[in-house]
């Protein structure tokens, strides 16, 4: 398709979807509207700096660069995906765009739309929370990177997370004798066989340097619906080579032990061999220190490692671990012991109570639908997985109801009034059913307009009266169009309604109810829409 600069402006100049078309990422048409999503007072002032990737997050830059690069020498529609662009004032603005290759001016460009949208992939929230984080982050499959913030890239020696991502492969860093085992690792780790744990690598870079990293994997499930490892890494170049210092100068060993503890940015403390502490730095003091009224000595409860030091003198293997145990402090940390020559003990404690902030934050980002807050497809089946093993735990049958609930005609309300409209019906709609429901029953949004309901131990009457009364609710949900209008958005659901579980005469499981009462659900559609079906097994439907 050829356009002309005339012909596009008179076609999207004044329209509200942003359009922009690019060469090599650089700018050669773009209306208003696109300007002022990325924060620019207008067309002009946009144009002033045509090149788009100021826009992008340094992570995405060279995926950014081979796309633009590939949709120049193809033709034709590329499809829509989100994307998240960095406005002028440093905010993020989640967009979602479609890519085309047009005829411009002698040559290819792409001709780019663009809508602003209230949520993104999970790459990008990954991006958004972790992107600027001290902590390195780094996020692959098989020994490629994926993703990687600022920070890892840093570590690895990289300028920063454009750079390595040219040359994402990970396992070049490996001793060529530790890469067997390092793949066997991530391996077990997708597969589900294994729990990622912290340990200690040294690495090899690119100048041939090397580099010691503590770094905690992490099965996720990355944008693509696919697993992958999550790694963390923090730099301990500077704790090993101490720690190396303190070996060399074994002859000086408590000077050298003091200087060490004072200088390392974990909590460290020297215990004599009845386990008082007679050296200690600053974070040590954070984490174990207690108010103390006899005097200016300062006073620790280490009370807690006291069963770990006695089992490690018991085993005689002269060092041992506790993990996330809770300090005087409130906080949690990772602890290891050595035993050191005359019977001292050395104690390290790294502080991980914000790195499992930020597992419990991913976590909830893998579980849960972003717009509605509900739970997805992955988080119902663990729930549900919970759910079922506490009822056995009880000695008691797992039984359940279910109602499947599609929004009827919910695509002309996007098409009528716009998907900002459509999300806050969806919003709306999983409000009205968590407020509706108890604590311990379950809203899934399976996809689209399309939700479930699981009710634990409910009858088929407890259910159909639940499906009624959720029906009756959204019926009388309300959405002004916009603020202070009078004119409102309203809605109704078709209802599929079953019961399942260990029966008395035949067992049903979720993935079968699930089926019925979708089938259920589709029938109640064909029957005129707004209305419930409930069907089981061993009877016909029931309106």
């Amino acid at each position: 398709m050829r356009f002309e600069p005339t012909e596009i402006a008179r076609l999207y100049g004044r329209s509200r979807v942003g359009v922009v078309v690019h060469k090599d990422l650089q700018a050669v048409y773009v209306n208003d509207a696109y300007a002022k999503m990325l924060g620019r007072r207008d067309v002009q002032d946009f144009m002033s700096e045509p090149d788009m990737r100021q826009y992008i997050p340094p992570s995405f830059h060279h995926e950014a660069e081979k796309l633009a690069e590939g949709f120049q020498e193809s033709n034709g529609f590329h499809g829509w995906k989100k994307v998240y662009n960095i406005r002028t004032d440093g905010t993020p603005v989640w967009m979602e765009i479609s890519d085309e290759t047009v005829e411009w001016d002698q040559g290819n460009a792409v001709l780019t739309t663009a809508q602003m949208i209230d949520n993104g992939t999970t790459a990008m929230q990954v991006d958004h929370m972790l992107g600027r984080s001290f902590i390195g982050v780094m996020v692959h499959r098989n020994m490629t990177a994926l993703y990687v913030n600022d920070a890892f890239a840093h570590l690895m020696g990289a300028e920063n997370a454009s750079k390595f991502m040219e040359n994402p492969n990970v396992l070049r860093f490996i001793p060529e004798q530790n890469r067997p085992r390092a793949l066997k690792h991530v391996a077990g780790i997708l597969s589900g066989e294994r729990h990622g744990d912290r340990h200690r690598v040294r690495d090899i870079l690119d100048d041939g340097s090397s580099v010691w990293r503590d770094l905690t994997d992490e099965r996720i499930l990355w944008h693509d619906g696919k697993p992958a490892v999550l790694t963390t890494a923090h730099d301990v170049r500077d704790e090993v080579e101490m720690n190396d210092e303190l070996v060399r100068a074994k002859a000086s060993l408590e000077h050298a032990v003091t200087e060490v503890i004072r200088l390392v940015p974990s909590a460290v403390a020297m215990l004599d061999e009845d386990l008082h502490v007679i050296n200690h730095n600053y974070e040590f003091a954070r984490m174990f220190g207690v108010p103390n009224t006899d005097g200016d000595a300062p006073a620790f409860d280490i009370s807690a490692l006291y069963e770990c030091c006695a089992r490690m003198k018991l085993n005689g293997h002269g060092h041992s671990t506790l993990d996330e145990m809770q300090t005087p402090s409130g906080r949690l940390a990772d602890i290891r012991m050595n035993m050191m020559d005359g019977g001292g003990i050395m104690v390290s404690a790294t502080d991980i109570t914000d790195h499992k902030r930020k597992e419990q934050m991913l976590d909830t980002l893998a579980s849960t639908d972003p717009l509605t807050r509900a739970l997805n497809r992955r988080g119902f089946e663990i729930a549900v997985s919970r759910l079922r093993e506490i009822r056995h735990l009880k000695d008691k049958s797992w039984v359940f109801g279910l109602i499947i609930l599609d929004l009827d005609y919910f695509k002309d309300i996007n098409d009528t009034y716009g998907h900002a409209i459509g999300d806050r019906v969806l919003e709306k709609v999983a409000e009205t059913l968590r407020q509706a429901l108890r604590d311990d029953d379950l809203v899934v949004r399976l996809g689209g307009e399309e939700f479930a309901v699981l009710l634990p131990s409910a009858t088929a009457a407890v259910t159909k009266r639940i499906g009624e009364r959720l029906s009756n609710m959204i019926r009388a949900i309300e959405v002004p169009v916009s603020k202070g209008s009078k004119e409102l958005v309203k809605v109704t659901a078709s209802f599929g309604a079953t019961v399942g579980g260990e029966g008395r005469h035949k067992s049903v499981d979720l993935a079968d109810a699930m089926a019925l009462a979708d089938e259920a659900m589709y029938e109640a559609k064909d029957a005129g829409r707004d209305r419930m079906i409930f069907k089981t097994f061993e009877r016909d439907s029931e309106n």
